[in-house]
Formats: structure tokens, sequence, C-alpha cells
């Protein structure tokens, strides 16, 4: 299964651009999405707007393709799937790009900057590794600890 999340916002581009492969045949296996507060609904795919267990859903997929949002990207990235990250360029500031490229700092995995480009990046979705082990638990303590303040 290919599971497509874009958080708890919304992201109508990327599903958009998901629904599309799977209904050109292009992505075979079932796809699920959490669409998050979407304005248009998917045709070639299963989908709910939130998901409690969306992690366990992670967990077991073949492939994962989400939103490039700090929390997804650290929870998607310690389960160890292969997966696609997607920069929502529309968020406040660039702010998911930027994330991004300091996160390739430490962490080797597959990102695009536009979901028309999910396509071509099929072909290098990978496990991420990240190139500093202990790194993926300070940068999760980190994050907690700033939402708690």
């Amino acid at each position: 299964m290919i599971l497509v999340t874009v958080g708890t916002q919304y992201f109508d581009e990327l599903i958009d651009a998901v629904d599309d492969l799977a209904g050109r045949g292009v992505l075979v296996q079932p796809v699920f999405g959490q669409i998050g507060l979407a304005k248009r609904t998917p045709r070639h795919m299963k989908y709910v707007a939130f998901d409690k267990d969306i992690l366990s859903k992670a967990a077991d997929a073949d492939l994962i393709i989400t939103h490039a949002g700090t929390g997804s990207l650290l929870e998607f990235i310690s389960l160890g799937r292969p997966m696609i990250a997607v920069v929502n360029q529309g968020k406040a500031g660039n702010h998911q790009l930027e994330f991004v490229k300091a996160l390739e700092g430490v962490c080797d995995f597959c990102w695009v900057d536009d979901p028309a480009k999910i396509e071509s990046a099929l072909a290098d979705a990978r496990l991420p590794k990240m190139k500093r082990p202990d790194l993926l638990g300070e940068l999760a303590s980190d994050l907690d600890s700033l939402l708690k303040t």
C-alpha cells in the first residue's frame, strides 16, 4: 500500500498529483490518503480526512508520500520506510523548503519541491538513512521541548 498524507491542514496539489498518478496506473499498488482539510476529494484512492492510526498505516506502507511538515518528516523518517517528502511552497515563508534542506544535511532521503515532480521521484524513493543516527532522537527531543513551551 502507498500512503499519502498532508498532515493536519491541506495540500490539495499533493493529493491531486498522487490521485492523478493512481488514475493513470503509474501507481500500481492501492493508495490510501489522509487528506486533511482538502477542498477537493480524490477519485482513485481510498481516503479519510484525518486518521488517528496514521503511524500504524505508515509503518506498514510500501511507500510514504508526505508533505514536508516538520512533525511528519521526523516521525516518518524514524519508521524507516521508503518515502518521498513533498514541499508545500504555499506555506508561510516557505519554511518546509528550508527545513528539508537543513534536514538533508543529517539525513539522506528523497524530497521534491513540487508535487508535479513526484512521478519522476518514484525511482529515487528510498529508506531514509541518518548520517548521524543519534541526531534524529535529539531533533525529536528538541522539537518536543519547543512545542511544550
